[in-house]
């Protein structure tokens, strides 16, 4: 519906049924056809019928229409975070003790310690995510580091995971729990760390789900309290809508259950573990796909699939064309060109949209070969499919995104300078960290965007406006660290705000029914502490939601 339906409404409005009726906002509708409004009038099931100014809208109000006053609060759309680590990024904040990124290794020894304390013998104690300079640490330490984590521990099993969600570090305990010792082959796509032939405990990639599958599963009822406190975290956040990036037909059921009782205050998309790549891969996921609109609620879509192409540049995993400065090392790709092209084309027939993790430029120009094949073969109006990440772009490579329909699913947040970015600019060098998400010009490209967090990898805290500040100066928005990535390819605040609602919806399928503020739109909302237009770009990171709507319910009150 667009915004000519909402003036006939407003013309008539005997026709209208209004159940609430919110008034004196300074509200950014994210609709190009009417981008501010000052008042929204929504029906009993929480569809926008009307925007304008409060004076136009206040005689819709009924007898029975309750008028909820904003106060001249500023208002837009809520978050649409288009990509998350849903389940395991809950349960690591409720059941994981928190490493800081920029802590030493004896500085993660001592919240072992504290997290030992207490608990049963043989109880499993896992900790995120430790950055470049514990992993420094480790390296540097070799076998004893896991000797002390061992002894820190008090010998229980220990997973530690790396920041980019790509690596981890296990003790003793937690190896022979895996089944892990020096005879243990390397598994496909994945590498076991050892010195002189013993393990160390590093595990890169696919080698960190072999001690991750001995760690103690949630049961299903335990997956729809976490999937439940997810809600409320986002919701206090201004989340509205995720998309999953590595979803199961287990967590999919658990939002159903949630949508099911009315619990779900938030539009959820799931990328199904339909590929090998992924460490939650299971043929029941495969099979899902081929009934993923009967598995969903009302508030749900899960029509596509995720595949991993390479790993990440702090660990040298992530495909480069160029070796890595000092070494012979170019990363790896898990699928060869032709593999690649079939998993996608395969999806791309049923309809199933792709998103693909690909960081490096070798694995992104792998991934648009591939799909430019898919497109001649199946034809070009098939389903977008995604880059995520995508941060080592070669900018000759930007107008094919755009013309292969091919979103840049934009994250972790590390535009700006922060522990992780530094970290990969450590080791991919300075020269070619300057290319790194070269976000203002895939925008002038008429490259589609959208931006996800890519919760919880880089930061245990769920911050769009971290993020958002982030687009806007490429420096540390808390100013303890020095510097700026490119400031040349900093976007405007009306660039951005689009990137975090209007199109992620449309990415997930959801285009029309969230992510603006609009006629025929769900009353999905949220009132600010700071008009963000008023303030300076750093001060956004700062940002508060005071309330957050949901299909015009208050779903949450600071």
């Amino acid at each position: 519906m667009g915004q000519r339906q909402g003036r006939s409404l407003i013309d008539r409005p005997e026709h209208m049924n209004v159940t609430t009726l919110f008034i004196n906002g300074a509200i950014r509708t994210m609709d190009r056809a009417r981008p501010t409004a000052e008042a929204i009038a929504a029906d009993a099931s929480g569809r926008i019928l009307a925007l304008g100014t409060t004076a136009e809208l206040r005689d819709l109000a009924g007898p029975d229409t309750t008028v909820v006053d904003l106060g001249g609060r500023f208002v837009m759309p809520g978050i649409v975070d288009f990509h998350m680590h849903v389940i395991s990024g809950m349960t690591t904040r409720l059941r994981s003790f928190a490493i800081d990124a920029g802590d030493d290794f004896e500085a993660v020894l001592m919240r072992v310690r504290k997290a030992a304390e207490g608990k049963p013998e043989g109880a499993w104690l896992t900790g995120s995510a430790y950055g470049a300079t514990a992993l420094a640490d480790i390296e540097k330490l070799g076998i004893e580091a896991k000797r002390l984590l061992d002894e820190a521990s008090g010998g229980r099993p220990v997973l530690l995971t790396h920041g980019s969600l790509h690596g981890a570090f296990a003790n003793g305990a937690a190896l022979a729990a895996a089944g892990i010792d020096a005879s243990t082959a390397d598994p496909a796509g994945g590498r076991i760390v050892r010195v002189d032939g013993e393990v160390t405990g590093l595990l890169e990639e696919s080698a960190m789900w072999i001690v991750d599958g001995a760690v103690p599963a949630l049961g299903d009822g335990e997956i729809v309290d976490v999937a439940r406190a997810a809600v409320g975290y986002f919701n206090s956040v201004g989340v509205t809508g995720f998309s999953d990036a590595q979803s199961t037909p287990e967590m999919i059921a658990a939002f159903r259950t949630l949508d099911n009782a009315g619990e779900l205050s938030t539009w959820a998309g799931f990328h199904l573990s339909a590929s090998r790549t992924c460490s939650t891969w299971s043929k029941e996921a495969e099979e899902f796909l081929s009934r993923h609109e009967a598995a969903c609620g009302p508030h749900m879509v899960a029509g596509n699939a995720k595949i991993f192409l390479d790993g990440v540049p702090s660990l040298k995993t992530a495909a480069m064309i160029a070796a890595y400065p000092g070494t012979n090392e170019h990363g790896e790709m898990y699928l060869s060109p032709d593999e690649l092209f079939a998993e996608i084309a395969a999806h791309d027939r049923q309809g199933i949209g792709v998103k693909v993790h690909a960081v490096g430029d070798a694995a992104i120009c792998r991934v648009l070969d591939a799909v430019e094949r898919v497109r001649a073969e199946n034809g070009d109006n098939g389903p977008w499919h995604h880059i995520a990440h995508g941060q080592y772009i070669p900018h000759e490579d930007i107008p094919r995104m755009k013309r292969l329909r091919v979103i840049a699913d934009l994250n972790p947040p590390m535009w700006f300078v922060n522990h992780a970015s530094l970290a990969h600019e450590r080791v991919v060098g300075k020269e070619r960290y300057a290319t790194v998400w070269p976000i203002r010009t895939m925008l002038e490209a008429g490259v589609t965007m959208a931006v996800g967090s890519d919760w919880m990898t880089v930061f245990p805290e769920l911050s769009p406006w971290q993020s958002l500040a982030g687009l806007l100066t490429r420096a540390d928005p808390s100013g303890r660290l020095p510097g700026v990535h490119s400031p040349h390819e900093a976007i405007t605040l009306d660039q951005a705000l689009p990137l975090m609602t209007r199109n992620g919806a449309q990415g997930m399928g959801l285009g029309d029914k969230t992510g603006q503020l609009a006629p025929g739109f769900s009353a999905d909302f949220i009132v600010l502490d700071r008009d963000l237009h008023a303030v300076e770009p750093r001060a956004i990171a700062d940002t508060k939601v005071l309330k957050t709507f949901f299909e015009g319910r208050e779903v949450y009150t600071a």
